[in-house]
């Protein structure tokens, strides 16, 4: 490849407009490592904009380019997918996070949509994937990872049916409702375990998606004029449209009144806070007396302690990051950092230091195992971390 050609696929690399073909071409000319000192020099010149910082030097820069080279010619990479992990006040630490997220993307990845297959080393921790349990109305459990795709239950006169790693709901057709289909509804839960997420498709075709450690409770046909669902931790909706019905997702002493919109709620009982984010159309949030009327872009948050609602204009991509399969971080201490990295990795933290109050900015891709997390967080100066089994201690 001419320098001119590998210039200019590096230049729509940056721009976010490479095809799957450049892609692949771009990919296997930095494996070669012709291109090398015009990368090097990219990461130089990131230096020099992120200006000097005492704690940098010339031989640190040159244990961080080694590690790239030695990444390339062993195919592994440690930062896989992630934008930046900076922490805030050190332009020049930024600088170097994001050539290597740069740089080993090209080397590690086909495409920036493919899937990661993960090998899981010793003492290490796979992250989290498709996990769940519907349980019928009559209390029968149907564990859904692992079960083979088509009709799983039949209720009445309606289908449970699996296909690619979603449930959804059908009326079967030309046949008679069943006793109880006239009436009260039967009423299903689908619950994701810490280290699960899971796709539903409600039967009048609005859409959840549910995050680790979280729970839908719904009911097999929505009838009368209201369509209202219970949820509990933390599920993103897009909600089919239907002015005379309108939709509403009860979550521990709040609810979130819905005509037709995306929106993603977040209720953890480990989290101060109940957060629901509006994406586009409009919810009202209300709990007890108070309400407000979120408009795209905004946030409400419960104070669960002192009970207030407030509202407030926030980064959307954050707040569904776990559902595009990102960490996504906006000044966020470590202490909340491990709470969502325990509920994806199933793990347990133990403190035996208290943690680092630097605040944290960026994404790391949720397809890593957890060793490759934390060496990123120890990356950027803050605490020490140590894998024993389904354990993590935070050390000085």
């Amino acid at each position: 490849m001419s320098r001119e050609r590998f210039e200019y696929l590096l230049g729509l690399y940056k721009s976010g407009g490479l095809t799957q073909a450049e892609w692949d071409e771009l990919r296997e000319a930095i494996r070669q490592g012709v291109y090398d000192p015009l990368l090097e020099k990219d990461f130089r010149a990131l230096l020099e904009e992120g200006g000097r910082h005492e704690s940098w030097t010339t031989e640190a820069e040159n244990a961080v380019w080694r590690g790239i080279q030695q990444g390339r010619r062993s195919g592994k990479s440690k930062v896989s997918n992630m934008r930046r992990l900076l922490v805030r006040g050190s332009a020049v630490a930024a600088s170097i996070i994001v050539c290597f997220a740069l740089t080993w993307r090209f080397l590690s990845h086909i495409h920036p949509n493919a899937k990661k297959v993960t090998a899981v080393a010793n003492n290490d921790v796979a992250p989290g994937g498709n996990k769940a349990i519907l349980t019928l109305g009559n209390g029968t459990q149907i564990i859904l990872d692992g079960r083979q795709d088509g009709r799983i239950a039949r209720q009445g006169s309606t289908s449970v049916l699996k296909f690619n790693g979603v449930i959804s709901y059908s009326r079967d057709a030309g046949r008679m409702p069943a006793e109880g289909d006239a009436g009260t509804s039967l009423y299903n839960t689908i619950t994701t375990p810490r280290g699960g997420q899971y796709e539903l498709v409600l039967p009048d075709g609005s859409r959840v998606w549910l995050n680790s450690a979280s729970s839908l409770r719904f009911p097999t046909a929505f009838k009368g004029t209201r369509r209202e669902v219970e949820l509990k931790g933390e599920g993103y909706f897009e909600i089919e449209k239907d002015a005379e019905r309108p939709f509403a997702v009860s979550v521990n002493n709040m609810k979130v009144q819905v005509l037709g919109t995306s929106f993603n709620t977040m209720a953890y009982p480990d989290e101060r806070t109940i957060n629901t984010t509006l994406l586009d159309g409009a919810v009202i949030v209300a709990q007890g007396d108070m309400q407000k009327k979120l408009e795209p872009g905004q946030q409400a948050a419960l104070d669960s302690i002192g009970h207030r609602l407030s509202v407030r204009r926030v980064d959307i991509r954050q707040a569904i990051a776990w559902k595009t399969g990102l960490f996504e971080f906006d000044n966020t201490d470590l202490a909340t950092v491990m709470r969502q990295v325990a509920r994806w990795y199933d793990i347990e933290v133990i403190y035996q230091a208290n943690p680092d109050k630097t605040l944290l900015g960026g994404s790391i891709s949720r397809s890593l195992n957890l060793k490759e997390v934390l060496s990123l967080l120890e990356t950027n100066g803050i605490n020490h971390f140590k894998i024993e089994g389904k354990k993590v201690f935070v050390l000085p």
